[in-house]
This record gives structure tokens, C-alpha cells and sequence, in this order.
């Protein structure tokens, strides 16, 4: 079987079943059309009165090839019957083309759409469970669409000139992006008005007036190439956190941890590896701080030899970093200490050789590394 060198390997991680309710984002020439000529029909053109005052709402009909060549020869549109309609607007698609301007260099780039409801969330609870469980969010990334210039020409028909004027003065008074709120809106400009008044011997009067529209639009197909152009994905419910080491910088370490034994032949090297606190403490006394209900670990065996500039007491490594005011510090240059299994004292060396100043109530010591808190 062959196999092609373009596609990636297939993630069933990325294999999520679609439900009818999923969300399904395209953008097509229909909905460009239905856009223009909705917005035509329920915003812009007015509704106008005859001479005996009834209402007369413009229909606005799409012009295909019979129906606008017929009414260009004819020069007006006629129904089925032959009977001349009036009021009435007709457009037709004439042209697409790129919109250079708004060129998209590169296809893979997708934006998210979030839902606020996912059937999985009927359990409200979720600060009950512990762990860090979160209500899971269904996520949409849609692809983003080419951008387009569309251009249409339009007709209306109307019985007065009155009727006409008022046409065009709803139509310059449009704002610039037509179309539906809850749909598509796409920035649109009305060209020059041709206005045409016929009156033959024996017809009826014609207004009409012939303009274009220009649109700036956008196209997205639902599939490309066999894959959606939105996809569906689930947030993340639970972070868990691991602890990664580096076995490049001691090679006794990476040895060890590099064979394949029970958990419990490294349980002490894993557990110290996996510890890391912090704690803060305003001295109560010049140079001195004493941390309580700590209990410093010490450094195993095998481990001690990769610990550089920690703390050393009763001939054990602990691998204990000191700061004052964000800064750090090293034992026997700047410090001493006395280390219990409840508590480590810090004595500062205030001389010049040593810290430099006195480390007081209104300084910040913290300390970080391989202790517990008690």
C-alpha cells in the first residue's frame, strides 16, 4: 500500500467525535449573496406609498442570466404572466477576485472559538473532587478564510420619480458593512447611480435606477483536502506536575537512575530530587534568623557530590540556598549555620570581609531548596 509522504502520522488523541450540536463554520458565496440582498430588503430600501396611500414593500430578486438579460432587453421584469412588476430591485453576481490587500500567507494559522455549555459539565461540583478538576471547555480552532472582492450590479424599478429619489437617498445613507448581526456583515460601497426614465407611447412609466456594488468579503469552505476547516478540541481538566532532571551533569547520577529497578532501589535519591520549598523570615534579631518547624534533609550518598555552594553541618550536604532581600548568599563567606531535624539557624558575618551590613527586622531572608515544612 502506497503511503503519502505529506500527510503526518494519525493521533487517535486528535480523533474526537463530532455531535449534531458541534459548531461548523463556512463562509460561502450563497452567504455573501443573502447578506447583500437581505440587508437590501429589510434595512435599506424604504417602504414606499402609492397614490392611494398603501404601503409597498421592494422585493429584491436575484437576477440570473434569463431574468436580467430579459429585463435589459425589455427593460423592465415582468412575472410568468407578463404583468410588469413594481416596485422591484434585482442583482447579479459579475465578478470575484483576491483581495490582494488582505493576502494570508499562511494557511495553518486558526483562531479559537470557545462554548460556554459542554454535556459533560452536569456535575457542578468540580471543587469537590480535588486535584485540580476543572469543567472541560470545547474548543473550535477554524481556520482562517481568503479574502475577496465580490462585485455585483443592481436594478430598481419604480413607478414615481419621487419613489426613485427616495431609493437612492436610503441606499447613499447606508452604512458602510451590510448584512445580518447574527450572521455574516461584510464592508460594502455603492458605485454611481445611473438613473433611467422612460416613457413609451401606449406603456406605463419606468423608473429605474443601475448601480453597483462593491464587497470585501472572505471565503471559507467547510472542507479542504479532505479535512475540516474547523476542529474540535477539549481543555485541559487537570494539570499534573512531574519532576524532570537533568542527567547530563554528573554521570554516577545519570547511571543510576538509567537502570531498570523497582522504584524502592532509588526510592531515597527520586524523593530528595522531587523536593523543593521555599520559606521566608524577618530576623528578631541582628544577623541572626532562625527558621523552626523545617526539617532540612540530607543529601544522600550517592548525590553529594553533585551538590555545589549548599549548606555543610555535622559533616552532611544539604542542599539549602540562602537570600537576603532577593540576593543570594554562600555559607562560610557570609554565614554560618546550625541545623537540628526541626530547625536551621543562620548566623550573618556583618564585617566587611564578610555580608557587609547588618542583617536586621527590616531585612527579607528566604530560603529555598530540600527541606519540609513541619
Amino acid at each position: 500500500m502506497s503511503v503519502n509522504p505529506l500527510r503526518t502520522d494519525l493521533n487517535r488523541g486528535n480523533e474526537i467525535k463530532s455531535t449534531k450540536g458541534d459548531l461548523r463554520k463556512s463562509v460561502t458565496l450563497f452567504d455573501i449573496d443573502y447578506a447583500m440582498m437581505s440587508y437590501l430588503e429589510d434595512t435599506v430600501l424604504p417602504t414606499l406609498k402609492d397614490v392611494n396611500g398603501v404601503q409597498l414593500k421592494i422585493p429584491v430578486i436575484y437576477g440570473n442570466s434569463e431574468r436580467w438579460n430579459g429585463s435589459r432587453k425589455q427593460g423592465v421584469f415582468r412575472d410568468s404572466k407578463g404583468k410588469i412588476q413594481l416596485p422591484i430591485m434585482m442583482l447579479r453576481r459579475t465578478s470575484i477576485t483576491k483581495d490582494e490587500t488582505m493576502s494570508m500567507p499562511n494557511r495553518h494559522i486558526s483562531y479559537p472559538a470557545i462554548t460556554k455549555y459542554s454535556r459533560d459539565n452536569r456535575y457542578d461540583r468540580f471543587s469537590a473532587l480535588g486535584g485540580g478538576v476543572k469543567p472541560k471547555q470545547e474548543i473550535f480552532r477554524i481556520t482562517m478564510p481568503d479574502y475577496v472582492e465580490v462585485n455585483y450590479d443592481c436594478m430598481c424599478w419604480t413607478s414615481y420619480t419621487e419613489q426613485l429619489n427616495e431609493v437612492i437617498e436610503h441606499l447613499n445613507f447606508a452604512s458602510s458593512y451590510w448584512g445580518d448581526k447574527e450572521k455574516f456583515k461584510f464592508r460594502t460601497s455603492v458605485g454611481e447611480y445611473n438613473v433611467v426614465n422612460e416613457v413609451g407611447e401606449g406603456t406605463e412609466r419606468i423608473n429605474r435606477v443601475e448601480f453597483s456594488l462593491n464587497v470585501k468579503a472572505y471565503l471559507l469552505p467547510e472542507k479542504f483536502d479532505g479535512e475540516p476547516t474547523t476542529k474540535k478540541s477539549m481543555s485541559t481538566k487537570r494539570i499534573v506536575m512531574a519532576t524532570e532532571v537533568d542527567l547530563t551533569a554528573d554521570g554516577r547520577l545519570e547511571a543510576i537512575l538509567s537502570q531498570k529497578l523497582p522504584y524502592y532501589d532509588n526510592k531515597d535519591i527520586i524523593d530528595f530530587l522531587s523536593l523543593n520549598n521555599s520559606k521566608y523570615l524577618n530576623p528578631v534579631a541582628n544577623n541572626v534568623t532562625n527558621f523552626t518547624n523545617i526539617k532540612p534533609i540530607k543529601t544522600p550518598a550517592l548525590l553529594k557530590g553533585t551538590i555545589n555552594s549548599g549548606l555543610t553541618y555535622n559533616n552532611e550536604v544539604y542542599d539549602i540556598k540562602v537570600f537576603v532581600n532577593g540576593i543570594r548568599y554562600y555559607e562560610t563567606l557570609h554565614f554560618s549555620v546550625t541545623i537540628t531535624n526541626s530547625s536551621l539557624t543562620i548566623n550573618f558575618n556583618s564585617a566587611p570581609s564578610g555580608i557587609g551590613f547588618n542583617v536586621t527586622a527590616q531585612d527579607e531572608v528566604i530560603i529555598t531548596g530540600k527541606f519540609i515544612n513541619l
